[in-house]
C-alpha cells in the first residue's frame, strides 16, 4: 500500500506536459522543398547531358552493329546487301535482311524514336537518301561518314571504303 501512495504522490508532483504533437511545421516542409529545387536545378543541366551522351552513344552502336552485320550477312550468302540511309526522315532499312526483334518483315530503324531519339545528321556528307551496298565478299562499294547526333552531340561512324571496316570515332 505504501508502493502505491508513493507511485500517487509521484505522479502528482509532475508538471503536466500535455499532448505531444508530431508532424512536421510549415516551415520545416518549406525548408526542404527550397533545398529539393536547388538540388534539381544544379542537377538538371548535367542529367541533360548525360541523356544526350546516352542517345549518342546508343545510336551509333546500334548503327556500327547494323554495318557489321549487312556486311557479315553479304559475306556469310555470298550475295550483295544493301543498307538504305533516309537522313530527311531519320532512319535506315536493310534489305534482305531479317529483323532482330520479330522473325519476318521489313529491317527498318528509326532514330528518331524510342530508345534512340535521336537524328541522322548525313551519310557520305549529304541529307536525302544514301546507300551502301557490300558486295558477296563484304567488301563496300564506297565508304566515308555517317554522322549521328542529339541535341549538339554528335558520333561519326566511319566506314573504311576498302575493307569495310566501321568504327566510331
Amino acid at each position: 500500500m505504501k508502493a502505491a501512495k508513493e507511485k500517487t504522490a509521484s505522479t502528482q508532483d509532475k508538471p503536466e506536459l500535455g499532448p505531444l504533437r508530431s508532424g512536421i511545421s510549415l516551415i520545416e516542409i518549406t525548408i526542404v522543398l527550397v533545398i529539393l529545387g536547388i538540388m534539381t536545378a544544379a542537377a538538371a543541366p548535367r542529367w541533360a547531358d548525360s541523356l544526350q551522351r546516352y542517345r549518342v552513344a546508343n545510336t551509333a552502336n546500334r548503327v556500327l552493329a547494323d554495318l557489321k552485320r549487312t556486311q557479315l550477312t553479304a559475306f556469310r550468302s555470298s550475295t550483295a546487301k544493301t543498307i538504305t540511309f533516309d537522313v530527311d526522315h531519320e532512319r535506315y532499312s536493310i534489305a534482305g535482311v531479317t529483323p532482330l526483334e520479330r522473325p519476318s518483315g521489313d529491317y527498318v530503324i528509326k532514330l528518331n524514336e524510342s530508345p534512340y531519339k535521336s537524328s541522322l545528321v548525313s551519310v557520305w556528307g549529304r541529307t536525302g537518301t544514301q546507300t551502301l551496298t557490300f558486295d558477296g565478299f563484304g567488301i563496300p562499294n564506297q565508304g566515308g561518314n555517317i554522322v549521328v547526333g542529339s541535341g549538339d552531340l554528335q558520333a561519326i561512324i566511319s566506314v573504311d571504303a576498302v575493307t569495310g571496316t566501321a568504327v566510331i570515332q
